[in-house]
């Protein structure tokens, strides 16, 4: 399969590394990226996540510079808005979801549960949900509702990784040099390749979860079964243009 994945970034964001290393790393600042990502494969161009303005970010608390708006940083893949057949979308936080209303022509692929979760969110996580914005950002897109682990085209399929939210789900992408995951659920690559051990032994889960233990096993299964682990927050995805 050659399907190829290119990352297009949307946003510098600041952040106390702790939002990434639970429990770990309090007062240590640190760079994220927010991206989309554009993949080809099997005759299709399918997007995951869409990004989000800077200024959505800087309000919700998490400051933010912009790189590219959507549209331009598909213009430098020579792709348009317009052109996208299939968007994946990993979870509904708004920094994955803020431009999806420039995307009327294609198919929005989201799990159940994350849908039921944003249009009506538990008090506990409801500050990630802004419901009223989400429905607007939502309305009137042709929406694929998926329960579980499904294959969208050849060479595609996601699979459910709750935890961070209640129905991420991780995009496993097929290519010539293996499988490939792009993780549903905000993390850097430290979370899987810890360099100081946290409360587990092998990751450290990322500080932002409704559910530690989900997260954890979502972690697990994303690594057994990817050659590659794509951690969708990594700054070092500024600078690469194409996977593999």
């Amino acid at each position: 399969m050659s399907c190829v994945i290119k990352p297009i970034p949307i946003t510098r964001v600041k952040v106390d590394k702790s939002v990434m290393t639970y429990l770990m790393d309090f007062g240590k600042a640190i760079e994220l990226g927010t991206f989309a990502w554009a993949i080809e494969c099997s005759g299709s161009k399918v997007l995951v996540d869409t990004g989000c303005p800077a200024d959505i970010q800087s309000g919700l608390g998490f400051p933010a510079t912009q790189i590219h708006t959507l549209q331009d940083g598909l213009s430098r893949i020579g792709w348009d808005v317009k052109d996208i057949d299939i968007v994946i979308l990993t979870h509904l936080h708004l920094d994955h979801i803020a431009y999806s209303s420039e995307l009327r022509n294609s198919t929005f692929v989201i799990q159940d549960d994350e849908l039921k979760a944003a249009l009506n969110p538990h008090p506990a996580y409801k500050g990630f949900y802004p419901t009223k914005v989400i429905k607007e950002l939502l309305k009137d897109l042709r929406i694929e509702r998926v329960k579980g682990d499904k294959e969208i085209v050849k060479g595609i399929s996601v699979m459910m990784t709750p935890g961070h939210s209640p129905g991420g789900q991780t995009v496993i992408v097929e290519t010539h040099k293996g499988i490939i995951a792009l993780t549903g659920f905000c993390c850097i690559k430290e979370n899987f390749e810890p360099i100081v051990k946290g409360i587990s032994e092998s990751f450290i889960v990322p500080g932002i979860h409704i559910d530690i233990v989900k997260l954890y096993e979502s972690m697990s299964k994303i690594k057994e079964v990817a050659d590659v682990i794509i951690p969708i927050h990594d700054s070092s995805y500024f600078n690469i243009k194409q996977i593999p």
